[in-house]
C-alpha cells in the first residue's frame, strides 16, 4: 500500500469519526461542552503530537467527570447519560489521536522522502560538479606544466644561440669568423622568438576569453581574400614540410567581422592541419551559403578519435600527447571562442587515421556580439 493511499484512508477515517462524534454530541444536552473538548483534543493532537493529544484527552475527561458526574446536584438519569457521553468522548478522542498521529507520521515521511530526493539530486549534482572541477584542475595543472616547458624551450634555445654568437664575435679571430654561421644562429633565434611570441599571445587570448574581455573591432571583411592572405603566409612552411595547400574560394564573401580575430582562427586551423596532417595535401574551401560565410579546412593526417572530438574545443584539453606534438594545445579553444563571439559555429568531421575537416560558419548579416 502506498503512502498516499494510507494518507487517504487515514483522512477518511478521521473525517467519519469527527462527523459521528459531532452529530451525536449535537443532539445531546451537553453538546457544546463536549464539542469544545473534541476540538481541544483535535488541536492538541495535530499540533502537539500523540502524547500531547492523549494528555489533553485525560484532562478533558477529568473535567467532564468533575462537571457532569461528581456533582451531587446531578440526577441519576443525567449522570448515566453523562457517563455514556464520557465513554463515547474518551473512545472517540483516543481514536482521533491515533488517526491524527498516523496522518502526521505519514505527512512527515512524505516530507522526509521529498527532502531525501532533493538532497540526493543535489548530492548527485555536487558529485558531478566535483568530478568536473577535479578534471579541470588536473587539466589546468597539466597545461601549466606543458606551458612552462614549452616557454622554457625557446628561451633556452635563444639564450644558447645568443651566447654562442657573442662568444664567436669576442673570441674568434676575424680570419676564422663565419658570417654564415652567425646568420644561421640569428635566423634560429628569430624562429624561436616567433614561437615564443605566439605562445605568449595564446596565453593572453586564453586570459581575455576566461575573463570575458575578448572584444571585437568589426569592419567589412572579405573572407575569401582574408583566407588567401593567410594561406600565402603558410606556403613556405608547407613546402618545407612537404605538404601542398589547395585553396578554392568564391569570388567574394563579405561580412562584418573582426579581421584580426578571424585571421587568428583561420591561422590556427591551417597550423593544426600542417602539424597533424602527416605532410599530406591540405584542402581549403571558402564559400557562402544560406546567409553564412563558410571556411572548411581539410587535412588527411592522424584524425581525432570520436571520444575526443567534444573535448578538444575545451580549455586546457588536448587530443594528442604533449610529448609527440609541441605547443600549448589551446589553439582550437581560442578558435572556438572567437567564432562563438561572432555568433558563428565551428564543426568537426573526423575519423582516426583518416584526417579531419574543420568548418567555420559565420553569419554574413547578423550583428555580432561586441
Amino acid at each position: 500500500m502506498s503512502i498516499l493511499t494510507v494518507v487517504g484512508i487515514s483522512s477518511g477515517i478521521s473525517a467519519v469519526t469527527i462527523g459521528i462524534g459531532l452529530l451525536l454530541l449535537f443532539f445531546h444536552s451537553n453538546s457544546s461542552y463536549f464539542l469544545l473538548c473534541i476540538l481541544a483534543v483535535l488541536f492538541s493532537a495535530w499540533y502537539g503530537g500523540l502524547r500531547t493529544g492523549l494528555t489533553t484527552t485525560v484532562f478533558t475527561s477529568a473535567s467532564i467527570v468533575y462537571f457532569f458526574l461528581a456533582q451531587d446536584t446531578i440526577s441519576p438519569a443525567n449522570r448515566l447519560s453523562s457517563f455514556i457521553d464520557l465513554l463515547f468522548f474518551f473512545l472517540v478522542s483516543i481514536l482521533l489521536n491515533i488517526v491524527i498521529d498516523k496522518i502526521r507520521n505519514t505527512r512527515d515521511i512524505l516530507g522526509y522522502k521529498q527532502r531525501e530526493k532533493e538532497y540526493f539530486t543535489l548530492l548527485t549534482q555536487m558529485q558531478k560538479d566535483n568530478e568536473k572541477y577535479r578534471k579541470e584542475v588536473k587539466a589546468r595543472d597539466e597545461f601549466l606544466s606543458i606551458a612552462s616547458h614549452e616557454l622554457k624551450t625557446p628561451l633556452s634555445a635563444m639564450l644558447l644561440q645568443i651566447q654562442t654568437a657573442l662568444y664567436n664575435i669576442r673570441s674568434v679571430s676575424l680570419a676564422n669568423f663565419s658570417v654564415e654561421n652567425l646568420l644561421r644562429m640569428l635566423q634560429s633565434t628569430e624562429q624561436q622568438s616567433k614561437r615564443l611570441s605566439k605562445m605568449i599571445n595564446d596565453l593572453l587570448n586564453v586570459s581575455l576569453i576566461t575573463t570575458g574581455k575578448l572584444e571585437l573591432e568589426k569592419e567589412e571583411v572579405d573572407l575569401a581574400q582574408l583566407t588567401k592572405d593567410v594561406v600565402d603566409r603558410f606556403m613556405e612552411r608547407a613546402e618545407r614540410e612537404g605538404s601542398q595547400i589547395t585553396l578554392k574560394a568564391a569570388e567574394k564573401v563579405v561580412g562584418e567581422w573582426d579581421k584580426l580575430r578571424i585571421e587568428q582562427a583561420v591561422t590556427n586551423l591551417i597550423s593544426n592541419a600542417l602539424k597533424y596532417g602527416n605532410s599530406k595535401p591540405i584542402d581549403i574551401q571558402v564559400a557562402k551559403h544560406d546567409g553564412m560565410g563558410k571556411i572548411a579546412v581539410t587535412d588527411h593526417g592522424i584524425g581525432i578519435p570520436e571520444n575526443q572530438q567534444e573535448r578538444i574545443f575545451e580549455r586546457f584539453e588536448r587530443a594528442v600527447s604533449s610529448h609527440a606534438y609541441k605547443g600549448l594545445g589551446v589553439g582550437l579553444y581560442i578558435t572556438h571562442q572567437i567564432v562563438k563571439t561572432h555568433n558563428g559555429k565551428i564543426k568537426l568531421a573526423s575519423r582516426e587515421g583518416d584526417g579531419s575537416t574543420f568548418v567555420i560558419e559565420l553569419p554574413l548579416n547578423q550583428s555580432a556580439k561586441s
